[in-house]
């Protein structure tokens, strides 16, 4: 008892009669109405200390009981990380959640070049020198003699992000290249002090992780870590400089130090079901419910529109930050966004038992490469089931609350959906200027739009969560008197002739909604003169009753089909369709094209001036136009040339063919990027093909209009010469551009 008073210092305590009363009230003290316990008739001192002291002990043991494991392994990583003196094994922390707890933002004086090497990477890139440098550059000790285990996340930032930007963004080779080890690519000064790093790090090989690129890779001005927001962090280590990365990745670190109160509240609903608390449960879901919705409008300023503050240009991003997580070595996972640790704590808080789909199998994998502590806590979390607690409860209010939590997660309008959304937005511009698979590989399958295969995997990867919206239903646009046919859509996807498109047989004109759509006017720009059904499907705006009213008063009539006389007539249109608006599509990308002579892509970039950085994506482009899109362009010529062959089997078709030949087949890219190094010779290249995929638009509209003039008729056989004389200028049009 003396030790207890000891410790206790029990008799500093002022003693009140009505604070008196007994070891058995303890728990309604504790849990219950305090009040109960009052008792004004004990006025022995001795037993108030006894019964304080019992409470003291009580209290330690409850709150012990009641500590989830996931708490647990948060503070036994709080004391391994205080006692290593670095956070290796993981940000994982109370006070910042997953962030880092400090910020190493120099490496010791014998790694001053690595730090020197980082502020240099822009004009790198811009200069396209980072391999000449990099080779060039001597080979540090990267051991524990040389470097301290303080250093070693500063170092993996910058040895990991420098072997992406060195393979990433210099150079000719495609996006989609991997090679079997770093060795083969990589020169021993990067590479064999970035495995050493890597392996002090634990990680089996070299790697640029999520906690690199993004979770570590900043500093801010905010007196709290759950303060830190774009307007007030700088990324350490940017590879550009630009916009369009600040924003991105920025945008990602709020939204962890936003993770921060959720963690708090995730463990404070697992202490109430260990409580068996429900109104402390509710309130927390309630709190967890409004964190969600922040997080949801922190992503919102990843946005594409001009008219926005934090506006981003997706065409810009796609060739800078876009595509460096993208692994170059086979097996290795890239830097995507599955790697967000809150989506992680999410799935396991709210009882995601299924992996199945592409996207959760790669959450399994990513979730394996995560630092130690980190995997711990998320296994933790496994123990206390808050979704078993509430349907054991039968408690209608908890689980009314948790239905409308766990949909501002994972449902249609939660945070998964709208993430899914905004995904598609950007991938929709960047699959079409060039992108040919995301961070993990998604979009290979489907050889055209292959953005709809990613959007698809996202989805399949938010229904996986078992938490459905009720089913929606697509209503049909309702007729119009105005009535418009294929080959005037197809022709308006310019500025001179406005920005139209068709959806479910409908046809719009958002010319004047360009500058205000909310995702950017470059995939309007892009979509123009096409049918979007699938893409405005994809996005949801099809089922959002809004975005059909703001539709509505665009619209401007009906999408016609001519009537056909027989079935091979209409395979004969539909193929001029697609070929039609194929043209069109690469219309849009090569005008998009023109625009980046004069955009940013690092920060020290200048209008009118072509740098290396510049040169070499022009190159990138004219190769994808010889290689990738004639190929495509005479594959539909070809497919119309075979429906007219069904139609009228007496035309010679030997001639047309003998055009194209060799053209269907993919080429190689040749050529360097110093023709493009001269401003004015690179705009006349770029606006004369321009001027020829316009042409084969124009000439696919011809086609088009013909099938589409109500006097036409097959009987005719100068009618279908015609046609053919037509194709004939395409197919050479389309030589010239493969050339």
């Amino acid at each position: 008892m003396d030790q207890v008073k000891d410790n206790c210092e029990l008799d500093d305590i002022p003693v009140s009669h009505n604070m008196m009363f007994s070891v058995s009230a303890v728990p309604t003290i504790l849990y219950g109405n305090s009040s109960a316990i009052f008792n004004d008739s004990q006025d022995d001192s001795s037993s108030y200390r006894l019964n304080l002291a019992l409470v003291v002990i009580f209290l330690i043991v409850s709150t012990h009981s009641f500590s989830p494991p996931c708490e647990k392994i948060i503070e036994k990583a709080e004391r391994t990380n205080r006692r290593n003196g670095h956070e290796n094994a993981g940000f994982l922390s109370k006070e910042a959640a997953f962030s880092p707890l400090q910020t190493i933002k120099a490496l010791p004086p014998s790694h001053a070049l690595w730090d020197q090497l980082a502020a240099d990477l822009p004009r790198l890139v811009q200069t396209q020198t980072v391999r000449e440098t990099v080779i060039k550059m001597p080979l540090l000790d990267a051991s524990t003699k040389t470097l301290p285990d303080i250093y070693l996340q500063r170092a993996a930032t910058i040895l990991g992000m420098t072997a992406h930007v060195f393979v990433r963004m210099e150079g000719s080779e495609p996006l989609t290249l991997k090679y079997d080890s770093h060795s083969d690519i990589l020169p021993p000064s990067l590479e064999i002090p970035w495995t050493a790093v890597c392996r002090r790090l634990g990680r089996p090989a070299p790697a640029l992780t999520y906690v690199d690129g993004v979770v570590s890779n900043f500093t801010s001005t905010s007196l709290w870590h759950s303060g830190v927001a774009l307007d007030n962090l700088e990324l350490l280590v940017p590879t550009v400089g630009t916009k369009e990365e600040h924003t991105f990745v920025g945008i990602m670190i709020e939204i962890n130090a936003k993770t921060i109160p959720i963690l708090y509240q995730v463990i404070e609903a697992q202490r109430s079901v260990l409580a068996k608390d429900s109104s402390s449960l509710k309130d927390a879901i309630r709190r967890l419910h409004a964190l969600l919705r922040q997080i949801t409008e922190t992503l919102n300023k990843l946005h594409a529109s001009r008219a926005h503050k934090t506006h981003i240009d997706p065409v810009l991003w796609t060739l800078t930050v876009g595509n460096l997580g993208i692994p170059w070595v086979k097996g290795m996972v890239g830097a995507a966004g599955t790697a967000h640790p809150l989506f992680h704590m999410m799935d396991e808080f709210t009882g995601r038992f299924e992996y199945n789909t592409g996207i959760g199998q790669e959450a399994q994998i990513v979730r394996a490469t995560y630092p130690i502590h980190w995997r711990q806590f998320l296994e933790a979390m496994k123990e206390v089931s808050v979704t078993k607690y509430i349907a054991l409860s039968r408690d209608r209010e908890l689980m009314d609350l948790w239905r409308t939590f766990t949909s501002s997660y994972n449902g249609n309008d939660g945070l998964l959906g709208f993430h899914r959304r905004k995904v598609f937005g950007f991938l929709a511009v960047s699959f079409r200027i060039g992108r040919s698979t995301t961070i993990n590989g998604l979009g290979r399958k489907r050889r055209t739009e292959p953005w709809h295969e990613v959007d698809q995997e996202l989805e399949k990867a938010r229904l996986e969560r078992r938490c459905l919206d009720p089913d929606e239903h697509i209503l049909d646009s309702e007729p119009s008197s105005n009535k418009l046919f294929m080959s005037q859509l197809i022709k308006h996807n310019s500025e001179e002739t406005g920005y139209w498109f068709s959806a479910k047989g409908s046809v719009y004109d958002a010319s004047a909604f360009m500058q205000r759509h909310p995702g950017g006017d470059t995939v309007i720009a892009l979509c123009s003169g096409q049918d979007v059904t699938d893409s405005l499907k994809a996005a949801g705006h099809l089922t959002n009753a809004s975005i059909r009213d703001k539709l509505e008063s665009y619209r401007i009539g009906t999408l016609e089909k001519p009537k056909f006389a027989s079935s091979h007539a209409e395979e004969v249109y539909m193929a001029a369709v697609d070929l039609g608006q194929k043209a069109a599509e690469m219309e849009n990308v090569q005008r998009r094209n023109l625009q980046l002579l004069n955009g940013k892509l690092t920060i020290m970039d200048e209008p009118e001036t072509v740098t290396p950085k510049k040169a070499r994506h022009l190159l990138d482009a004219k190769n994808r136009l010889r290689d990738e899109h004639v190929p495509v362009l005479a594959t539909l010529l070809g497919s119309l040339l075979d429906s007219i062959a069904k139609l009228d089997m007496k035309l010679d078709l030997s001639g047309i063919r003998a055009q194209v030949v060799g053209l269907a087949m993919p080429g190689t890219g040749l050529g360097t990027a110093t023709r493009f190094l001269d401003y004015e010779m690179a705009l006349d290249m770029l606006h004369k093909d321009l001027s020829r995929l316009a042409e084969v638009k124009e000439l696919a509209a011809m086609v088009l209009g013909t099938f589409e003039n109500p006097g036409f008729t097959y009987s005719g056989q100068s009618r279908l010469e015609s046609i053919m004389g037509t194709l004939s200028r395409v197919a050479s049009q389309l030589i010239v551009l493969g050339k």
